[in-house]
This record gives C-alpha cells, structure tokens and sequence, in this order.
C-alpha cells in the first residue's frame, strides 16, 4: 500500500509539472528584457525615444536590417522573436508619438538580431 501511494504520488508531481512546463511560454525572455537588449546593442539617448515590445510566436521567414556591427543583414528566422518598437517621445518633434526605428530580439536566446531606423 505504501509503495503504492508513493508511486502515486511521484506521477502526480510529473504530471503536475509537465503541464507547468506547458503552459509556460517555452522560457522566453519577458517584453522588458528585450528592451534593454536593444537599448545595450544600440547605443544612444533614449530619454525622449518610447520602446515597446511585442512577441511574435510565428514570425515571418526573414527579416532584415542592420546588425551590431552595422553591416545589412538579411535572416531567416524560425523561433518566436520580439519586435521592439521604437516611438519619438518628444512633444516638439514633427515626428512626436510616430515610429521612427524597430528591432528584432530573439525571444529565446535573447540575442539582439538586427534594427532599422
């Protein structure tokens, strides 16, 4: 009987935690730590620049822009990314609340892909 319990006990635990597992989003990065990845890749003031990111569990098959080495790339892309947006937050600017630049952060690795803007 105990052996039986503990058996019992032992498959629910595994059960338990495979659908914590599944209902996990696969260990991505969360939106605000693929917007410090783009402000640490691309450096500059971004006090009057909005950032805002949004997964995308399927993205297109390629994407391009230009790397942190600034040369112009062109990648396929088979994992969940974030696209960061990036706004002019400048009440002044002829451009105020518009898109001026985005970028592309992989969800998974957290690896800065590529940038326009």
């Amino acid at each position: 009987m105990r052996r039986v319990t503990i058996a019992a006990l032992i498959v629910a635990i595994v059960f338990v935690g495979s659908m914590a597992f599944t209902e996990s989003p696969y260990g991505l990065i969360s939106p605000s730590k693929a917007i410090k990845v783009v402000k640490k890749s691309v450096p500059g003031d971004y006090s009057k620049l909005k950032l805002k990111a949004k997964l995308i569990k399927k993205p297109p098959r390629y994407i391009s822009g230009f790397n942190v080495k600034g040369k112009i790339v062109r990648l396929r892309i088979k994992r969940p990314v974030y696209h960061v947006l990036v706004y002019d937050w400048n009440p002044s600017s002829p451009t105020y609340k518009m898109v001026i630049g985005e970028a592309w952060v992989d969800a998974v690795s957290g690896r800065f892909l590529c940038g326009a803007g």
